[in-house]
């Protein structure tokens, strides 16, 4: 990878990188798989200054023989990955790190992206079917986050996170009785440090 930095406060980079992962012990107990492999290229830009910090990432990550949850379970409920031959995964990451003043402070951050599995075929009842292209399980199109921070005094934090999930499919053939709808949650941490 190359970084360039415009000035001061901005940079951009670039990466390409090449990853392998082999199977695990439960991959073998149920079938024969194969390790996958990762092409990955990355672009970005960073924005630093003393009030803000603002990270951009655009990524392509294509995949040979990618091990996918398949939305089945072992005889003792374990996931159950398998093979799905060529598949990618393409988004846009942003993330930043406001401080408006010295007591309050935003975390805010999103993840786009399309995560696909190639020409996916599928054997039902006997019968091996192309499905052409369908979403990788468990992976949802949209990620958005975000966390308040309030700061009353030192060693004392409040903050509010909250999150949105969009939709995603338990199992890779888009079959609408494994589609698990986009939801959202909000917490609150309440955190001192103690100093001894």
């Amino acid at each position: 990878g190359i970084t360039y930095d415009l000035n001061d406060n901005n940079n951009l980079y670039l990466s390409f990188a090449v990853a392998n992962r082999e199977p695990n012990r439960n991959d073998y107990e149920n079938g024969s798989p194969k390790p996958e492999r990762l092409n990955d290229v990355e672009l970005g830009w960073r924005y630093v200054a003393p009030w803000i910090t603002l990270n951009t990432n655009a990524y392509y990550m294509g995949y040979k023989d990618q091990l996918v949850l398949t939305g089945e379970l072992n005889d003792v409920g374990a996931p159950l990955r398998a093979n799905v031959g060529d598949s990618y995964r393409i988004g846009l990451e942003i993330d930043a790190n406001i401080r408006f003043d010295e007591k309050f402070s935003w975390r805010p951050n999103v993840a786009l992206s399309t995560n696909k599995n190639k020409d996916f075929r599928f054997q039902r009842d006997g019968v091996l079917q192309n499905l052409g292209n369908t979403n990788i399980a468990y992976s949802p199109n949209t990620v958005i986050g975000n966390r308040f921070t309030y700061t009353p005094i030192d060693n004392f934090q409040i903050s509010l996170l909250s999150k949105y999930v969009g939709k995603q499919y338990m199992g890779n053939i888009d079959s609408d009785v494994s589609l698990l709808d986009a939801y959202s949650q909000s917490d609150l941490n309440i955190q001192y440090i103690m100093e001894c």
